[in-house]
């Protein structure tokens, strides 16, 4: 009987992260080609009479945006010195998700109100937030950076492929 090798390494790590980015992101980036290939009589307008969403999708857009940051800085703000490197990068994982999500729900947002509307601004507010959460991709130099690894523990991460166990 085979046994599988389950260790937790910094490359797992990298590489689960990657691909959860990915799948966020691919979600809005999808549906907003989908929407506006389409789209028949697509136009700009900021015109506001009538319209409230026009007040309301910008609203959730900058709300999730700073709502994102705040739970990411707070969430790796708690974590105590002593911690391990394997706990930082569950909390770092963890705090991403939510980050992530609350960006692609906004994005999910504008998408949808603009196959509604018809109103490109809603399709440029969402490709704004689709473009936010591609720049928040995790690389292996900004974990390093965001989570302060120092000393011991950035020679750690640094050995990608040794587990952390």
């Amino acid at each position: 009987m085979a046994t599988t090798n389950n260790k937790f390494t910094p490359a797992g790590f990298l590489k689960i992260m990657s691909f959860l980015h990915l799948g966020i992101a691919a979600t809005p980036i999808v549906l907003g080609i989908l929407f506006y290939t389409q789209s028949k009589g697509a136009q700009l307008n900021f015109d506001n009479s009538g319209d409230m969403f026009i007040a309301i999708v910008p609203v959730i857009a900058i709300g999730s945006i700073f709502l994102g940051d705040f739970i990411f800085r707070k969430t790796l703000g708690s974590l105590p010195k002593n911690t391990s490197l394997r706990d930082k990068l569950a909390k770092f994982q963890t705090a991403s998700i939510i980050k992530y999500a609350l960006l692609e729900g906004a994005a999910l947002f504008s998408v949808v109100i603009f196959s509604n509307t018809q109103n490109l601004t809603y399709l440029i507010i969402g490709a704004f937030l689709i473009f936010y959460l591609l720049l928040q991709r995790p690389t292996k130099d900004k974990i390093e950076r965001i989570l302060d690894l120092r000393g011991e523990e950035k020679a750690k991460f640094n050995q990608m492929n040794e587990p952390l166990d």
